[in-house]
């Protein structure tokens, strides 16, 4: 048996508290920062939902993928359509600057005092 490093689980940072974060290192108040963070979401689906990738500059990117099943032919590729479509799921693609900042010779790691799921 091996054991492997892992992330260690933590509490997640919730929309509120980044909303809060963002108006302290902001001039614009708490209310301002969620009605633009649920614009944006607003319009990320509708991008998506019309086909288009949605680039959040140093963020990273979302696109859609899709699962379907294959037709026989062309036609029946045309007569089925969306039908063939099993599974829609959208995927998250990190930024440059966002994957260049989990760079693992950059990263300070803590040692886990204790070792979760050990047999």
């Amino acid at each position: 048996m091996k054991f492997y490093p892992q992330a260690a689980p933590t509490t997640p940072v919730m929309l509120a508290q980044i909303v809060k974060r963002i108006e302290k290192r902001s001039t614009v108040s708490s209310a301002d920062v969620k009605a633009v963070l649920d614009a944006l979401q607003y319009k990320v689906i509708e991008a998506l939902e019309n086909g288009n990738t949605v680039r959040l500059g140093d963020i990273g990117s979302f696109c859609l993928t899709i699962k379907a099943e294959g037709a026989a032919t062309a036609v029946e590729a045309k007569t089925k359509g969306a039908k063939l479509i099993k599974q829609v799921n959208v995927q998250f693609t990190k930024s440059t600057a966002i994957r260049d900042s989990f760079d693992i010779r950059s990263l300070d790691f803590a040692p886990q005092e204790d070792i979760v799921n050990a047999k």
